[in-house]
C-alpha cells in the first residue's frame, strides 16, 4: 500500500509491503504522525517549538530536550566534526558568528549552548523525518517498505527497489537507475530542490545556481546522514570521499558527461 501527504514543503510517499487494507493504512498513518511530531519540534516559525524554546533558553545552562531533537543535533555535529567544520548548522544559522562547537551534546538528552545562536537544520531535517517514518513503520511490525521525501529516500527490509534520478536539471531525458535495499539515498543539485549552501570554513554563502547542472547522490545507512553528506560532497568535492567513507557512505557525481564515483583527489 502507498500513501502520500505534504511534508516540509514537499510530498512524502510511504509504501509498505506485506500488509494490506486497514492494517496497512493504520501503520502508515502512525508513521505520518511520527513525522508530524518531528516537524513540529523543529518548526522555526513557531516560538513554541522545542527547537526555538531551546535556542531562547539561558546560555551556559544544560537543558533537557527530547531524544529526536538531541539525535538530530548529534548527527549534525557528527557531520561537522567529520568534515572539519565545512558542514555546520550553527554557522549556517548565524552567518558564521557561531560554530557547531558551541553546541554541547556530551550528555544524552542535554544541550548546553555556549553563546546565543540559531541553527539551520534544513540540510538534514528531511532525511531525519524519513528515518522517523521508517522507525515508526518497523515498530508497528512492517518488515519492508520505502519512504521518499523530495528525493531523500530510505528503503528497509529484503526487497530491492530501483530508484531513478534525472541526469539533467529539467527532469527530462535520460535517467540513472540505482538499486536500493536496506539503506538510504539523498541527492543535491539543480533540479532536486536544493537550497543555498553556507561553507563555514570560507565563511561564504553559495547559491544553488553555482552548481549548474551537476548533482550529487549519496548512499548511506540512514537518510539523515545521506542528506547531510550531500552538502559535504558539494562543499568539499576533493575531500568528501574520505568523509563519506568514515560514515559508511558512498557518493556519485552527476555531470553532463554522465555519472562518476566520488573518489579522493590526490
Amino acid at each position: 500500500m502507498s500513501r502520500s501527504k505534504p511534508v516540509m514543503g514537499a510530498t512524502m510517499s510511504i509504501t509498505t509491503l506485506g500488509l494490506h487494507g486497514f492494517c496497512a493504512a493504520r501503520v502508515i498513518r502512525r508513521a505520518f504522525e511520527a513525522v508530524d511530531l518531528i516537524t513540529g519540534m523543529v518548526d522555526t516559525e513557531s516560538t513554541k517549538s522545542e527547537l526555538m524554546r531551546l535556542l531562547a533558553a539561558p546560555i551556559g545552562e544544560s537543558h533537557y530536550v527530547s531524544t529526536p531533537l538531541w539525535q538530530m543535533l548529534r548527527i549534525a555535529n557528527e557531520i561537522a566534526y567529520r568534515s572539519d567544520g565545512a558542514f555546520d548548522v550553527a554557522a549556517a544559522g548565524t552567518g558564521g558568528t557561531a560554530r557547531w562547537t558551541d553546541i554541547d551534546l556530551s550528555v544524552k538528552n542535554l544541550v548546553r549552548l555556549s553563546r546565543p545562536l540559531q541553527v539551520d537544520l534544513c540540510a538534514i531535517a528531511k532525511g531525519f523525518v524519513v528515518d522517523a517514518a521508517v522507525k515508526a513503520l518497523q515498530e508497528a511490525g512492517v518488515h519492508q517498505g520505502i519512504v521518499d521525501l523530495d528525493g531523500c529516500i530510505r528503503a528497509f527490509g529484503p526487497q530491492e527497489w530501483r530508484v531513478y534520478f534525472s541526469l539533467n536539471a529539467s527532469g527530462d531525458g535520460a535517467r540513472l537507475p540505482i538499486t536500493l535495499r536496506d539503506g538510504a539515498l539523498a541527492c543535491f543539485g539543480e533540479g532536486y530542490g536544493s537550497a543555498a549552501l553556507y561553507d563555514a570554513r570560507q565563511d561564504m554563502l553559495f547559491a544553488k545556481e553555482e552548481w549548474g547542472t551537476d548533482g550529487v547522490i549519496i548512499r548511506a545507512p540512514s537518510a539523515a546522514f545521506a542528506a547531510g553528506l550531500t552538502h559535504v560532497a558539494a562543499l568539499m568535492p576533493t575531500d568528501a570521499a574520505k568523509v563519506l567513507r568514515g560514515l559508511s557512505a558512498q557518493g556519485l557525481v552527476l555531470t553532463r558527461e554522465g555519472p562518476r564515483v566520488l573518489e579522493c583527489t590526490p
